[in-house]
């Protein structure tokens, strides 16, 4: 027999370096599977220009060590001048969980729930990595930190996911995940002798 506790839900981690397409990966999945539920980081950083106020929860650095203090993170991690961090989450009944965050954040979830699924987003190349940041807004300093990380955060990433996707094509790409999250559900759930 079962209890809530062995039928809690699939912890699903899309991790990468920034502009591997982590993001887009994770609006087509919600879009096409309605068991999946965002758990949304906080961050001490402001907007980017054009950024949706959804992105992230943008707070102070008070209100962000608060939190902190009141064990309120399931992981966090300090980048250049800004924190981030994911609040634990409080999934709704029959959902899954999605984190998107970056490799160090991936590894400290690992370890509160080495059953968590771990997907691994590349970009096709540094250029488009370079690309793809500079669309989104981000200036030339903060490309050129972020790429400098990059070979690091992918070579731990890649010792730690169960998955790999380069996001050369985005259809392609998700397609690779969902076909993965629904391999992994299913013995998630059978394995822990869920209902169906």
């Amino acid at each position: 027999m079962s209890t809530a506790e062995d039928c809690r839900p699939l912890t699903i981690v899309i991790s990468g370096a920034g502009g591997a397409g982590k993001g887009a990966i994770v609006d087509s999945l919600l879009k096409r599977d309605p068991r999946l539920w965002l758990s949304r980081s906080w961050t001490t950083r402001p907007r980017r220009r054009g950024e949706s106020p959804e992105a992230y929860r943008f707070v102070t650095p008070e209100e962000f060590e608060e939190r902190l203090r009141a064990g309120g993170f399931l992981e966090w991690n300090q980048f250049f001048e800004h924190r981030y961090g994911t609040p634990r989450p409080d999934v709704p009944e029959g959902m899954d969980v999605v984190l998107e965050i970056d490799v160090q954040g991936a590894i400290q979830v690992r370890q509160v729930d080495p059953e968590a699924a771990v997907i691994l987003v590349l970009p096709p190349s540094r250029e488009e990595q370079r690309r793809r940041m500079a669309h989104r807004g981000d200036d030339d300093t903060h490309i050129a930190k972020r790429l400098a990380k990059s070979d690091a955060e992918e070579s731990l990433g890649m010792e730690l996911a169960d998955l790999v996707v380069i996001n050369d094509d985005l259809d392609r790409a998700v397609t690779e995940v969902q076909a993965f999250i629904e391999d992994r559900r299913e013995r998630h759930r059978r394995d822990a002798g869920c209902p169906d």
